[in-house]
């Protein structure tokens, strides 16, 4: 069988965020976060606002499943979560609306360097869109809004659904115990307590990047790749995290994965399952009946083709079946384009004994 490990271990160099652009991603996060603490100090002066704000990091960018796009022309996407601390109910604070809009007044009357292109105010979040220019990065930046009386229990500023009831970190708790890396809550709630150990956990553990990462980037990868009506990031992760098979071989521990995910879409009536707050909501819930089977085909296509891959014996032709689904980042041309444990040699020299007399 056509052993591909080696050829996952180089696709995963490339489509995994490298420590240079993880820093100028974390610096552009930054400059955005000034730019809004100082737009906020103008606007709570001229509307009286009296919240304290704060920002959490979140999602992939935290757990390392951010991905390098597959086009250069497209986006990274990075989350960055903004608090709100008071103590007003939901029945006497304002809308999520309202929130919403003071981000983006904030934004507007802070200054930076970085030129913003477009704010776009979604149902869920504030999205900050900057183009690439002279070789920088395209990236958006999307500012969820929370409100917290309780820090451990925040409201999410959702402007279709309202306020309810979502904490982020508790995401990043649930992956970080599959891979039973030791993270703890503190490390963001808390961050300036537990800065060291952060910092300890950050170079010590994710750097050695567990397979279920990896499997994490190789599904988003997938997304990516192939795009029409693929779900996003996070029901990937929640997909690979509740069905993961590990192995000593990234080709068939994605493999095996990939079938688990089948069977536990097909136990489930083809329900995501939300593993943390609000607790059983279903992700593919508001998914038209079209999108449902697009996403089917593409996973059944993808488990056929990674059956037939691990089942061949040349490495060069099982190549091009994860090619098929993965893009050409995967890099077949380091494939080996022979039998899997052959070996060719030349033929030795044929001795023959004479055993016969002159006479």
């Amino acid at each position: 069988m056509a052993n591909c490990n080696n050829l996952f271990s180089e696709f995963n160099k490339s489509i995994r965020l490298t420590s240079e652009r993880r820093v100028t991603l974390r610096e552009k996060r930054n400059d955005l976060r000034n730019r809004i603490n100082g737009g906020y100090d103008v606007i709570k002066n001229l509307d009286r606002l009296e919240h304290v704000m704060e920002f959490q990091s979140q999602g992939s960018y935290v757990m390392d499943t951010i991905i390098n796009p597959n086009n250069q022309d497209d986006q990274y996407d990075i989350d960055d979560g903004v608090y709100f601390l008071g103590n007003l109910s939901r029945d006497y604070r304002p809308q999520p609306a309202t929130f919403h809009h003071w981000i983006i007044k904030a934004i507007e009357a802070g200054k930076s360097d970085n030129e913003i292109d477009q704010i776009i105010d979604k149902n869920t979040c504030v999205r900050v869109v900057y183009k690439g220019r002279n070789g920088d990065l395209n990236y958006h930046v999307d500012l969820p809004i929370y409100y917290a009386i309780d820090v451990s229990q925040p409201d999410f500023a959702d402007k279709k659904e309202g306020w309810h009831i979502s904490n982020p970190i508790e995401f990043i708790i649930w992956f970080e115990n599959k891979i039973k890396s030791g993270f703890k809550k503190e490390f963001i709630l808390e961050s300036r307590l537990y800065s060291e150990e952060f910092d300890t956990w950050l170079n010590d553990i994710r750097k050695k990047d567990h397979q279920l990462r990896k499997i994490v980037r190789y599904l988003k990868s997938w997304s990516d790749f192939i795009k029409g009506n693929m779900p996003p990031g996070i029901v990937m992760t929640i997909l690979a995290g509740e069905n993961y098979s590990e192995d000593l071989r990234d080709d068939v521990a994605l493999k095996n994965t990939l079938i688990n995910m089948r069977t536990y879409l097909d136990n489930n009536g083809f329900k995501c399952l939300r593993p943390t707050t609000p607790i059983g909501e279903d992700l593919f819930e508001n998914y038209k009946p079209e999108e449902k089977e697009y996403f089917k085909n593409a996973l059944n296509s993808f488990i056929e083709s990674a059956k037939q891959a691990i089942e061949l014996e040349n490495q060069k032709s099982a190549c091009r079946k994860w090619q098929k689904h993965l893009g050409d980042r995967f890099p077949c041309f380091l494939a080996k384009d022979e039998i899997e444990g052959s070996k060719s040699y030349a033929a030795p020299p044929i001795i023959k004994s004479d055993n016969s007399r002159s006479a």
